[in-house]
């Protein structure tokens, strides 16, 4: 499933820039897997990364670039000039044979593809290799070594580096995916119901994060949040098994509201639909969590009265009442 999502993204970048070769396609691939990895805690495409004298390279997409496939022709020609590094410089062009399958990815998936390659196109593809070669993936290893995942996690000075080049990473979408994800992961396998001591560990967490939220920035995008948490704090003690679900799906929401707001890409109406569907989405899940579990004893004792729920409601005021600008 992975490479034929991979697969599916090239195929993404064929047709919304026909001219693209594969340098950067490979860029491509790569950029939207490190951006994935720094805001989501994980590769998109499950790849495993070659350092190479362009670049960190997969070394699948590589080879399924190489010559025609039943996805995409591929067509080849011999430079007039000489790469230093490599000699003679190979042209790619690709066509493709299978539409896309959009269906395949998310909104979040979907905008970052369109950042990468719009951050892409304006830049020739000598330049972005450079890029590349500051980064500490590449530096620190030599041609056809394996580069390790956790190298993966940029430095705060990488991040500023490719936000220059006009990618985008760093803000809350970043801070709450790398906390959240890791906790779910844990609750997901823990037995249920939760002791309640853990329950008040992970609800500080939460609350936490709702003081964090960056108002007025993501404004739009703050009743689907609350509504993720609702829900969130629902499963905890109702069905901890689905909280991991219950993360991806808000971390992608968040990434691809964050990118709209930033980028602008998207219209403030579309974007305000799409947050309130997302809302009812998580709603709908507390509602069917309830009637799932609908005299769980764990529930009961965290009535409205409890002073951890008062805390709750009293982080989300004062995240309310916070001037702009606090962050």
């Amino acid at each position: 499933m992975k490479k034929l999502k991979k697969i599916h993204a090239m195929l993404y970048a064929m047709e919304h820039d026909p001219a693209i070769g594969r340098t950067k396609l490979m860029k491509f691939i790569f950029f939207v897997d490190l951006i994935h990895y720094n805001q989501r805690g994980s590769l998109l495409f499950d790849s495993a990364y070659i350092r190479m004298p362009n670049g960190p390279v997969d070394p699948v997409a590589y080879s399924l670039t190489g010559e025609t496939n039943d996805f995409f022709t591929v067509k080849k020609s011999r430079g007039n000039k000489n790469n230093p590094a490599t000699g003679p410089y190979d042209h790619y062009l690709f066509q493709v044979r299978v539409p896309v399958n959009t269906d395949m990815f998310s909104h979040y998936e979907l905008a970052l593809f369109h950042m990468v390659l719009t951050a892409l196109k304006a830049k020739k593809a000598t330049l972005v290799s450079s890029l590349t070669h500051q980064l500490r993936l590449w530096k620190e290893f030599r041609d056809g070594e394996e580069i390790p995942l956790d190298y993966f996690a940029l430095t705060d000075d990488e991040i500023r580096l490719i936000e220059s080049f006009g990618f985008f990473i760093d803000g809350f979408q970043r801070e709450f995916c790398s906390r959240i994800t890791t906790l779910s992961r844990d609750l997901a396998d823990a037995l249920h119901p939760l002791a309640r001591e853990r329950v008040v560990r992970v609800e500080r967490i939460l609350d936490d994060l709702i003081v964090h939220y960056p108002l007025p920035s993501l404004d739009i995008f703050y009743d689907a949040y609350l509504a993720w948490d609702d829900t969130f704090r629902s499963a905890l003690r109702l069905n901890p098994a689905v909280v991991s679900s219950l993360t991806a799906e808000c971390c992608d929401a968040l990434c691809f509201t964050s990118y709209a707001v930033q980028s602008g890409a998207v219209g403030e109406d579309d974007l305000a639909a799409y947050c309130g569907e997302v809302e009812e989405r998580f709603d709908t899940i507390r509602e069917s969590l309830f009637r799932e579990h609908p005299a769980n004893p764990c529930e009961v004792e965290m009535m409205e009265g409890d002073l951890l729920d008062r805390t709750m409601h009293l982080s989300r005021s004062l995240a309310l009442e916070t001037p702009s600008g606090r962050r």
